[in-house]
């Protein structure tokens, strides 16, 4: 794992709990008019106990996401970066399917660039 992007091995239930240090919700609403209210979480870096450092992510209400998934780099910094990077590629896909990102209450549409700047992951 020494260069971060060796496999991470991902969250198990029944393991220890996220340690929440950022959290956000808001609701997207699929093409086929249904609504999903999503609890985007991020949790404290932690050293891996098989090198490196890992961040605990997850999206809760989004499709395809059962459990949180810990997201692997090279120090905490970068542990963290990829976290919050996953986080964006997974709304990019929903939005890339044609689902509206709103902000909590759905009235107003949130963009990524609003909820992720100025963070612009590559």
């Amino acid at each position: 794992m020494a260069d971060g992007s060796a496999e991470c091995p991902t969250f198990r239930p029944g393991a220890q709990p996220m340690d929440v240090v950022a959290e956000h919700r808001i609701e997207v609403l699929h093409p086929d008019g249904t609504i999903a209210r999503v609890h985007l979480r991020v949790g404290h870096p932690y050293p891996h106990p098989q090198g490196d450092y890992a961040c605990r992510v997850s999206a809760e209400g989004l499709g395809g996401w059962g459990h949180p998934a810990d997201i692997c780099g090279v120090s905490s910094l970068h542990a963290l970066l990829r976290g919050l990077g996953f986080l964006h590629r997974a709304l990019a896909a929903a939005v890339e399917r044609g689902a509206v990102l709103h902000w909590e209450g759905g009235k107003d549409v949130l963009t990524l660039d609003e909820l992720f700047a100025p963070f612009r992951p590559g």
